[in-house]
């Protein structure tokens, strides 16, 4: 009878004191572990002891944490400042090393047999593991990425060209419809066009922003609402399992984690239940154009586990980011710097009018024809180096051999082994930059991918990452370049004589930080154009003035056509 008394009378103090002594003792034994870790990271027992880099980004994860998550993406610019200092190879944590040399590329992103995984701390970061992207297996990815794959092949993209100039033509009319109104993202007018059509090839039904009156909603806003969480999660993945609590309290949310939520646990699962649905009722086989998720869930080849809401979720997010932001980026990059460099419009404009491909602005020639244009395969390439694709890096492991580097570093030669299982990268933000590949890397010069007949130069195509390389380089990159050449084609034709930037400098529209795509300033993003129409005789220097960019850019559409 005397316990309740002894409890009430000090108990709970003394469980308090040997639960705080418990968690102390507990702090201190995990702090000693990680203290003899990171000693042994930096120790020459550790198998990349041999890889120059800083000691305290050797030994612990505490600078990526700092420069990706304190400082919001910032890491890759520490990456680059490295590699001035260490040379083409510089290990970033304990288990990964970075590489900045374009002519190893070909052995981190192998291809055919060779098996490349992504390192779990990559993948960590998205939440988009289940899907094909997000995979960290070598044999799960290709099980996963083959019929999916098979949807972007050259020969199916080009049964979309119909569809797509038609979307090409609607994104036109409403620029020129956007008469007197509020300055407008370019940028996200690009996203909605993307959207549309990488939604319409999905799920058979367009998304319809090009429809709306404005721009908002749209795919861009809910995509860069999941990128901020990116390297957050990568530290705190465990945390990525509360986003089905989050979906009860949506409605409560902050408006851009909310689009996020909604569009992930919400919009796309319904879409992928209404196919299901649709396939099961045999609705499906009598379409004339099968669609990319009915098709997957027709695939006999893929388990039933494959074939579950969750990660058909998770992979349709994927496709739309893949098929939506990396291509409406480039567009905006190509739209600024020919409208900022009108020698550089005037010389595209001349090549197409010259041609004899394009018959009218209205009736645009085959992804075929527009890609035997020099200039406008250089304009496209230049706008990809400068857009970056991802810009954060992308890491492979080489699971059943040792890598072994050899380059120059301060003209002496340099080897390095790099031992099977652990992660080796590139950053595009890095490699578009080299300046023995890419001579005054921050000017816009379309000239430098052609010679003085205008042919390809196949060394400097090399150096083009903006795709990634390898088995598991971007999915969309077909579909990606059709897109790119009938926009450029028709904006250079109906759109860019009529279009001036408004309130936009260089500083708006360059790389500043990254969440896995390439970010500009925070307060950068300008609601970009003004339309008016008046005269499509526009002065020069005004031309120059349009703004158009990876997170916003502002112009003005001087808008009567003369077509």
């Amino acid at each position: 009878m005397s316990a309740p008394g002894f409890l009430d009378a000090g108990g709970w103090s003394l469980w308090n004191m040997v639960t705080i002594q418990t968690v102390v003792r507990l702090a201190t034994a995990w702090l000693a572990y990680q203290i003899l870790k990171a000693l042994y990271n930096i120790s020459p027992l550790h198998p990349l002891s041999h890889i120059p880099g800083p000691k305290l980004a050797a030994a612990t994860y505490l600078p990526e944490f700092y420069y990706d998550l304190i400082r919001f993406g910032r890491y890759t610019r520490e990456i680059k400042e490295m590699h001035k200092t260490y040379g083409p190879l510089v290990r970033i944590n304990p288990y990964e090393i970075h590489c900045s040399d374009i002519n190893f590329s070909d052995d981190i992103y192998a291809v055919g047999r060779r098996k490349r995984d992504k390192p779990k701390h990559q993948v960590g970061g998205t939440v988009i593991n289940l899907a094909e992207f997000g995979t960290i297996d070598h044999d799960l990815h290709r099980a996963r990425r083959a019929p999916v794959a098979k949807f972007f092949s050259r020969s199916n993209v080009a049964k979309l060209e119909g569809e797509i100039k038609e979307h090409v033509q609607m994104l036109c009319d409403k620029l020129l419809r956007h008469n007197a109104k509020e300055p407008f993202d370019v940028k996200t007018a690009y996203s909605c066009f993307t959207a549309d059509i990488i939604s319409s090839y999905s799920f058979g039904q367009s998304f319809g922003f090009l429809d709306q009156d404005g721009w908002y909603p749209n795919f861009k806003d809910p995509t860069e609402a999941a990128l901020q969480t990116s390297h957050f999660f990568r530290f705190f993945p465990f945390l990525k399992h509360l986003d089905r609590v989050a979906t009860w309290v949506v409605d409560y949310l902050p408006r851009d984690l909310a689009l996020f939520i909604r569009t992930m646990q919400i919009e796309i699962p319904a879409s992928i239940n209404q196919t299901r649905e649709n396939v099961e009722a045999g609705l499906v086989r009598s379409e004339k154009r099968p669609t990319i998720f009915a098709s997957l869930l027709l695939e006999e080849e893929l388990q039933p586990t494959e074939k579950g809401t969750k990660r058909l979720a998770a992979e349709g997010f994927a496709i739309l980011g893949a098929g939506t932001e990396t291509t409406a980026s480039a567009l905006a990059v190509i739209t600024y710097h020919l409208l900022t460099k009108p020698h550089l419009l005037v010389k595209l404009t001349a090549e197409l009018e010259q041609s004899g491909v394009t018959k009218s602005p209205r009736e645009l020639p085959t992804f075929a024809d527009l890609e035997r244009l020099p200039y406008l395969g250089a304009v496209i390439q230049e706008g990809l180096r400068l857009s970056y694709g991802v810009a954060s890096r992308t890491a492979r492991i080489a699971t059943e051999e040792d890598l072994v580097y050899r380059g120059e570093w301060n003209k002496k030669p340099v080897e390095f082994v790099i031992p099977r299982g652990y992660a080796v990268g590139m950053s595009t933000y890095i490699t578009h930059h080299d300046e023995t590949v890419f001579p005054s890397s921050g000017e816009f010069i379309p000239e430098r991918w052609l010679d003085d007949q205008n042919n390809r130069r196949k060394e400097v195509e090399k150096g083009q990452m903006a795709f990634s390389k390898g088995s598991r380089m971007c999915l969309a990159m077909n579909l990606a370049l059709c897109e790119i050449n009938f926009v450029v084609a028709a904006l250079a034709m109906r759109i860019f004589p009529h279009m001036t930037l408004f309130e936009t400098t260089e500083d708006d529209v360059i790389y500043d930080h990254d969440m896995f795509i390439p970010m500009v300033k925070a307060g950068a993003r300008a609601f970009v154009s003004r339309c008016n129409r008046k005269t499509h005789i526009v002065n020069q220097k005004k031309i120059g003035d349009i703004s158009l960019i990876q997170s916003g850019s502002k112009s003005k559409l001087i808008d009567e056509e003369t077509e």
